[in-house]
């Protein structure tokens, strides 16, 4: 058996920045500010084993990116327009 020596490790084969489903949701968390909020429309499912009235998969995603970028967020659903509500609050 050989020893190499400064082999570089590749990439993940997994998703990343470049290839994500959600990859314009980075320009977001790089570029707004405490107090700036974004909209998103929400799936309401109040039935069988999911428990959350209402949820928005690219929501779930921002506040996902912005928590590895050390932000905080918040936030809420505006039922009367139809939209969950993330601030960034840090």
């Amino acid at each position: 058996m050989q020893i190499d020596k400064n082999v570089p490790i590749p990439l993940r084969s997994g998703v990343n920045k470049s290839n994500s489903k959600y990859y314009h949701l980075n320009k977001i968390v790089e570029s707004w500010e405490v107090g700036d909020s974004v909209a998103f429309k929400f799936v309401r499912k109040t039935s069988g084993k999911e428990k959350r009235a209402s949820y928005s998969t690219e929501a779930i995603a921002l506040v996902g990116r912005a928590k590895k970028a050390g932000q905080k967020t918040a936030q809420r659903v505006m039922a009367d327009e139809g939209v969950i509500r993330v601030w960034r609050v840090e």
